[in-house]
């Protein structure tokens, strides 16, 4: 138990980013907003709460560090009510202003929490500024240049969700894809995965981030290792433990098997 602890605490104190299979749900997320031109708007909802931080916070995180490095435009949202409390943990570890040199109204815009779930996806998509007249900190739309050509999804490049919400895990496929054949992408925690892979498997949705793993994977593909990382080193190092205890066990049972033979 003891080593067990010892293997825990090594990657935790110092986190090692060890090369991880990334997974081509990942992959394809991340390749979706490569190949957005520079200046591209991207609307991103933060559909997660507390719950679901640990999970989808960390590919919130790097996801949106190869959006600012890439110079894309964002336009954040809200589905859950918590996504209010997300959104400053989320900046306050991106740090854009002083890490990319961004202005907010130019370069992102967080308009808030929005109720309704489709009913808000449904009138974001359709007319933004009849729905939102201010943003979060209640600033008028009018007044943020970003948002001067933002008016629905004809202006919207790509739809970006992270939740713990099945009903919006799907929404967005309805409201942005089946409505608008927009670009969607997800991020979902793992247990949603299996019903969510088949609109990836269909192309409805261009890539998944699959819970703490595809948090893991973005971050190694993006090179900010970050929380997941550290939970991956983690789980590496005691899996690993634990295989050479296995294997120990068994040479030991063996030999000691050969020798009562004799």
């Amino acid at each position: 138990m003891g080593l067990v602890i010892v293997a825990m605490l090594i990657p935790a104190l110092n986190p090692l980013g060890l090369p991880l299979m990334t997974g081509d749900m990942s992959l394809a997320w991340y390749d979706t907003v490569d190949a957005l031109p520079e200046g591209s708007i991207i609307l991103m909802d933060i559909g997660y709460g507390s719950g679901g931080y640990p999970s989808l916070g960390p590919g919130n995180i790097a996801a949106l560090h190869q959006m600012f490095e890439k110079d894309l435009k964002l336009v954040i949202m809200a589905t859950s009510l918590e996504g209010t409390m997300m959104y400053p943990l989320i900046m306050a570890q991106v740090k854009p202003e002083e890490t990319y040199g961004l202005v907010y109204g130019e370069d992102y815009v967080f308009i808030g929490y929005i109720a309704g779930e489709q009913t808000a996806m449904a009138g974001v998509l359709g007319d933004l500024k009849a729905l939102v007249s201010v943003d979060y900190q209640g600033t008028s739309i009018g007044s943020l240049s970003l948002m001067d050509n933002v008016n629905g999804a004809d202006d919207i490049d790509l739809v970006a969700y992270l939740t713990t919400a099945g009903g919006t895990a799907e929404g967005w496929v309805y409201q942005a894809y089946s409505q608008y054949n927009m670009d969607v992408i997800g991020g979902v925690l793992s247990m949603m995965t299996t019903s969510i892979k088949p609109y990836y498997d269909s192309g409805q949705l261009l890539g998944i981030m699959d819970g703490i793993k595809g948090a893991a994977d973005l971050e190694f593909i993006t090179g900010h290792p970050g929380d997941a990382i550290v939970s991956s080193d983690i789980l590496t190092f005691t899996q690993s433990l634990v295989l050479i205890f296995i294997i120990i066990g068994n040479v030991s049972y063996w030999m000691l098997k050969q020798e009562g033979g004799n």
